[in-house]
């Protein structure tokens, strides 16, 4: 009897877990996809807040649109006379859009650890790039020598990728995959902010 037991306490948590296992199996195909949906879904949402602010700071429309003449010229044209000013964030969204979509796409092929971090360096990039820029720009106009260089945008982008691959690094993968999700909500504020500085000279006229 004692024997009989024995086989049967055994067995008993082998087909349980054979049970569970069957069930997670026939659930697998439709986790996976809601995952990478999800993946998906999360990634652009982050990538394109990114990318539209990046584009709008260095200027880089897909194409200009000239309203007074209903006009579209590719990339980025000035203001000519007799055509009223050009709008370039029809341009911004239009170049933004599918690079979110493909970042997104590749965000589902990679492992969580690489996307995870990757997206650490990104955000915490987007994050210290203006940050660097103003401040160059405040000891530019404060220094008593030629600093013109300093006003530079991607003489500021030196720190901000130093610090950005630090970050990335030194970050423990349950912190980066607790706060994953919190880029979200943090990111398009954050291009807001960086909009609505790099706009305030509309405001304050």
């Amino acid at each position: 009897m004692i024997h009989t037991l024995d086989v049967n306490e055994r067995v008993s948590p082998l087909d349980h877990s054979r049970a569970i296992d069957a069930a997670t199996s026939a659930r697998s195909p439709t986790s996976a996809r809601a995952s990478k949906f999800g993946t998906f879904a999360i990634t652009f949402g982050i990538t394109f807040a990114i990318l539209y602010t990046v584009f709008e700071r260095l200027n880089w429309p897909l194409f200009t649109y000239h309203p007074a003449v209903g006009k579209l010229d590719f990339w980025m044209q000035r203001a000519r006379s007799g055509e009223g000013p050009p709008m370039y964030w029809y341009g911004w969204l239009a170049l933004s859009l599918p690079g979110a979509l493909v970042l997104g796409w590749i965000a589902t092929m990679i492992p969580g650890r690489w996307l995870y971090r990757a997206t650490i360096f990104c955000c915490v990039l987007a994050a210290l790039w203006p940050a660097a820029f103003a401040f160059s720009a405040f000891i530019a106009d404060r220094a008593s020598f030629d600093a013109e260089f300093l006003k530079s945008i991607w003489i500021s982008a030196i720190p901000a990728l130093v610090g950005a691959a630090a970050a990335s690094c030194f970050v423990t993968p349950q912190w980066a995959q607790r706060v994953w999700t919190g880029w979200l909500l943090i990111m398009p504020i954050g291009g807001l902010i960086v909009l609505g500085y790099s706009l305030k000279q509309y405001f304050l006229r």
